[in-house]
């Protein structure tokens, strides 16, 4: 837990809390190198403390789950040229409690 707090914290101030370039020996460091940098550190501390098959199976988990919803979910019924008075969109959110539609 701590090599993953370690690599945490290093995300955040070398990759997320920086505005101005990093400099190694005089020489400016690019985002996508310490982006790639960080991303092999994250590979091998994961690798090293035996939960890359873990983070592999949540993630493999998780894109079934999407690619799931994405297979049954109906988009036909979301929004309809018929519902418009006006040819504006029709909202529902914050509509009145009687269940009224309300133009936008």
């Amino acid at each position: 837990m701590i090599v993953f707090l370690v690599v945490l914290v290093a995300w955040f101030f070398l990759y997320f809390f920086r505005d101005d370039p990093l400099y190694i020996l005089n020489r400016p460091i690019d985002d996508r190198v310490m982006l790639a940098i960080l991303g092999v550190i994250t590979i091998v501390a994961l690798v090293l403390t035996h939960v890359w098959l873990n983070v592999l199976v949540s993630i493999l988990v998780g894109a079934c789950i999407v690619g799931l919803h994405a297979a049954f979910r109906g988009t036909e019924d979301l929004y309809s040229e018929a519902d418009s008075t006006d040819g504006r969109l029709v909202s529902v959110v914050g509509s009145p409690a009687g269940g009224e539609y309300s133009l936008v």
